[in-house]
């Protein structure tokens, strides 16, 4: 298929994918057992375009005692929030997982297999234990030193954002320092490694500037699997930190506004589809046509 046709037919299928899947909540009923109820399936998502022409008319249910809000304004106070956690630890995990690679890489054996060893047992880690575990930390140095090191929970209107962007980025920190390394060692034992080797560069050198640059294609691979984990953890941590953000917005309207649900939905995908395919563009041109298609 001709590329440019390839892109707008992903990003249709993918938006009619999530206008069906924006009335799902309709489609299982339950009477003296469970059926599929494609007639009232069908009934939600022509309700759906129904509201979705007039939106600044939907309605979404929020907070104590289910009060009502427009759609806009409840997306535009709590989608700012979580997007902002969601890109600092995003970023935060890209510049920390390069950095681990690229020191471990430089490390004596035996430090580096203890390192690798290290990073093993932190990628079995379920997210939630490990947010329970920091709160749970912190909790215990404040009785010990009246010192409050991070805030682990909110209440009323106050945003906390250091304890969640640590404990959304530290997974994906972990999962990609494994696959860089992983990389990074199937490239070292090429030639051009060598070759480099033998015109007197250092190995620090040679593994930062040819090395590298030779796994960023795979790096990329990697992050769109990374950003839709990131994405559902993040979910999870607004729920363990009380944070009134936009996923745990997303989750009530799934069952209760399926226009409001599509569209968060459609504020998730779009930028990111945009932000993805552009970077796929620029990083084909950087390396010159490659032979991945990213």
């Amino acid at each position: 298929m001709n590329k440019a046709l390839r892109t707008p037919l992903h990003f249709l299928i993918v938006f009619i994918g999530l206008f069906l899947l924006s009335g799902i909540s309709a489609l299982l009923d339950y009477d003296t057992e469970l059926v599929i109820n494609m007639g009232a399936y069908g009934l939600r998502l022509w309700d759906t375009i129904l509201e979705l022409t007039s939106p600044s008319s939907i309605i979404v249910l929020w907070g104590v005692g289910d009060k009502k809000y427009g759609m806009f304004e409840i997306f535009s106070s709590t989608y700012p929030y979580s997007f902002t956690i969601l890109f600092i630890s995003f970023v935060a995990a890209i510049m920390i997982s390069v950095v681990a690679s690229y020191l471990m890489m430089l490390m004596p054996r035996k430090l580096y297999r203890a390192s690798e060893k290290v990073v093993n047992v932190l990628d079995g880690i379920p997210d939630v234990f490990l947010v329970v575990l920091f709160q749970l930390f912190i909790i215990w140095l404040f009785k010990r030193t009246d010192v409050l090191l991070f805030d682990i929970y909110t209440t009323g209107e106050e945003k906390i954002y250091t304890l969640p962007v640590i404990c959304l980025s530290f997974l994906p920190v972990v999962f990609l320092v494994k696959q860089f390394i992983f990389q990074l060692k199937e490239e070292e034992g090429k030639p051009y490694v060598e070759f480099s080797y033998s015109k007197g560069f250092k190995k620090s050198y040679t593994i930062w500037f040819h090395v590298f640059r030779n796994v960023w294609i795979h790096f990329f691979l990697h992050l769109k699997p990374i950003f839709l984990l990131m994405l559902s953890n993040l979910l999870v941590i607004e729920i363990l930190f009380n944070i009134k953000g936009f996923m745990t917005v997303l989750l009530r309207t799934a069952t209760s506004s399926s226009p409001a649900f599509f569209v968060g939905m459609l504020l998730i995908f779009v930028p990111f589809y945009i932000v993805f395919t552009i970077g796929s563009l620029l990083l084909k041109k950087w390396l010159k046509g490659g032979e991945y298609n990213v």
